[in-house]
């Protein structure tokens, strides 16, 4: 005789006498020996009834009741135990057990399960409990149900996944803070309180998960109030967003990246609308125009500008957005009202003019450096165009006289000749390292000038023995100069020398420190005086001619060092004869 089956039970922990029995009475049995292997056999559907012992190696009965009835909340499930309990009795049955049997009473559990399976139940509620526990469980997004106490009742396989674990055990039945980061700890208790116990929903709330092999996962944890049998609880859905997290926080330091390297540029970055407001900028805006962020941010470009270039710094906005870059220079005028020469290169940000919003993204660059370094090889080259003008026509105008026989003492006139034929050598000399020192300028390096001036004149009187030069002044007196300036010094040196009309030239060299810390030199002479032409030549304003212009060069050599070595030149004439040129510098910082 074929007895008709039951229905498919799963037997938890079981004794084998049960296990016949069960079969003996028509049931199809499912052995296991852990609740988190009945879960997944309930989850697999098909499963008619639970027979569990209490005592199970992973979680307890009482647990896997708890769970199962998330899910599956009319299936029957009959708890075997082995002694008597009323405190599992009680939470139990506050569980919706369908039975709760002692282990030596197995023909109870049998009828007990049996009127359980047959007693029937309104298929409306039935499906639609089915079709909202599959949705749950093939729910890509982690889902957690956990009582008051934070001990997690149920859960999804999404969840499982986030968490790293490879089965419910080790997250059911578990309390949630131990895969909550310890520094959030604070967050979810909070929101663990407003959700169970005043039964507010809450999120989604940014926290971090810490799975347990360390890894941190960043997550975002909407919860909603549920009840279960009569008990408010949690129902947390669990957003990954650690990838999302990642790349923002990639793109965070892109970001930052990008403006360290903008701010270590010495040239103004700027980005403006086609309205000419600013919208971007580097430090060095801030440090060149005197502005802070807060002021830059309330101005457009016209108000860097003096009034005479506002329509051009406009043209130029407008011609780089229609045409893709532009290119302008201009004066721009800090917050102090110093005036400075900028050029202003600036490039549309969108590859379609018409594309919105637009921008024009640009770098302006200081050219007061530029264009003094333009007028100072423009006077040069007309120095030396003049001044060796002058020379040749002495030289050809001396030749063309010994030519013809006109000369009475032919070897002076070829002494002269050579003299001035030296005079061009050495100019060009001098010119060659002018050009140098121009075109790219030494940095300033701490220079002692007292000792600097001791060898320069231990010099000049090996040289010019007739000269009477002197020294005086303080000692161990340190600069922040070019190396230069110890041929400058030579060159005024020389000058006092070699343009004095006396017999025995008196020069006397000072090096005194002002009360600023500057070092200042002066070197005074008893000689006929520099002239005004002289003097007219250090400004890089006089146009040099032919009727206008000096007859060397270590003058303006000494000058273009000093003004390197972001100092001053001055020139007054001394009485009751002779001139005083006095060479202002910079201190060097303290080590």
């Amino acid at each position: 005789m074929v007895v008709e089956a039951e229905g498919h039970i799963v037997l938890v922990g079981g004794s084998d006498r049960l296990d016949v029995l069960l079969t003996d009475a028509g049931f199809d049995v499912t052995t296991v020996d852990a609740a988190s292997r009945c879960l997944d056999v309930v989850e697999g559907g098909d499963v008619d009834g639970v027979v569990s012992a209490y005592n199970l190696p992973d979680l307890d009965g009482v647990c896997l009741l708890r769970s199962i009835r998330v899910s599956r909340p009319s299936l029957p499930f009959v708890l075997v135990t082995a002694e008597g309990s009323p405190e599992i009795a009680a939470n139990a049955v506050a569980a919706d057990v369908t039975g709760y049997v002692p282990r030596d009473d197995p023909e109870r559990v049998v009828s007990r399960l049996r009127e359980a399976i047959h007693q029937e139940e309104p298929w409306a509620d039935e499906e639609s409990r089915t079709r909202y526990r599959h949705l749950v469980e093939i729910s890509p997004v982690a889902i957690n149900l956990f009582d008051a106490s934070g001990e997690s009742i149920w859960c999804n396989e999404a969840a499982l996944d986030l968490l790293g674990l490879s089965r419910r055990d080790e997250l059911i039945g578990h309390s949630i803070f131990e895969f909550v980061h310890p520094d959030d700890a604070d967050i979810v208790e909070q929101e663990l309180s407003t959700v169970v116990e005043r039964g507010v929903s809450v999120g989604p709330t940014y926290m971090r998960l810490r799975r347990p092999d360390g890894e941190v996962r960043h997550v975002q944890v909407a919860t909603a109030v549920g009840r279960f049998f009569g008990e408010n609880i949690g129902q947390a859905v669990v957003v990954d967003v650690t990838d999302l997290q990642r790349t923002r926080s990639a793109l965070r330091a892109e970001r930052r990246f990008v403006e360290r390297a903008l701010d270590t540029l010495e040239d103004v970055f700027y980005v403006v609308d086609d309205d000419g407001n600013l919208l971007r900028w580097n430090e060095a805006a801030t440090a060149v125009t005197g502005y802070d962020d807060v002021e830059l941010a309330s101005m457009t470009v016209r108000d860097l500008f003096i009034d005479a270039d506002t329509p051009r710094i406009e043209e130029s906005i407008e011609r780089a957005f229609e045409t893709g870059s532009d290119t302008v220079e201009v004066t721009l005028v800090t917050r102090q009202g110093r005036h400075i020469p900028y050029e202003f290169r600036s490039r549309r940000l969108n590859d379609d003019p018409d594309e919105t919003p637009s921008r024009v993204v640009g770098i302006g660059r200081d050219v007061a450096a530029r264009k003094e370094r333009k007028r100072q090889m423009q006077v040069l080259e007309q120095w030396l165009r003049h001044n060796i003008r002058n020379d040749m026509n002495v030289i050809r105008g001396t030749a063309e006289e010994i030519r013809r026989g006109r000369v009475d003492d032919e070897e002076a006139a070829l002494r002269r000749i050579e003299a001035y034929g030296e005079h061009i050598v050495e100019q060009a000399d001098r010119e060659r390292r002018i050009v140098e020192v121009l075109t790219n300028p030494p940095d300033s390096v701490p220079i002692d000038v007292s000792k600097l001036v001791d060898r320069q004149v231990r010099r000049a009187r090996a040289h010019y023995p007739h000269a009477d030069i002197e020294v005086g002044g303080e000692t161990d007196l340190v600069a922040a100069v070019i190396p230069d300036l110890s041929t400058a010094v030579s060159e005024l040196v020389e000058n006092a020398v070699e343009y004095s009309d006396a017999d025995a030239p008196t020069i006397r060299i000072d090096v005194d420190r002002r009360d600023d810390g500057r070092v200042v030199v002066r070197i005074a002479d008893d000689g006929p005086g520099i002239p005004d032409i002289e003097r007219r030549s250090l400004h890089l304003d006089e146009d040099i001619d032919q009727l206008h212009h000096s007859s060397g060069l270590g003058l303006l050599f000494a000058s273009w060092v000093v003004r390197l070595s972001d100092g001053t030149l001055g020139i007054e004439a001394r009485e009751p004869r002779g001139s005083v040129i006095t060479l202002t510098l910079p201190a060097a910082e303290s080590a």
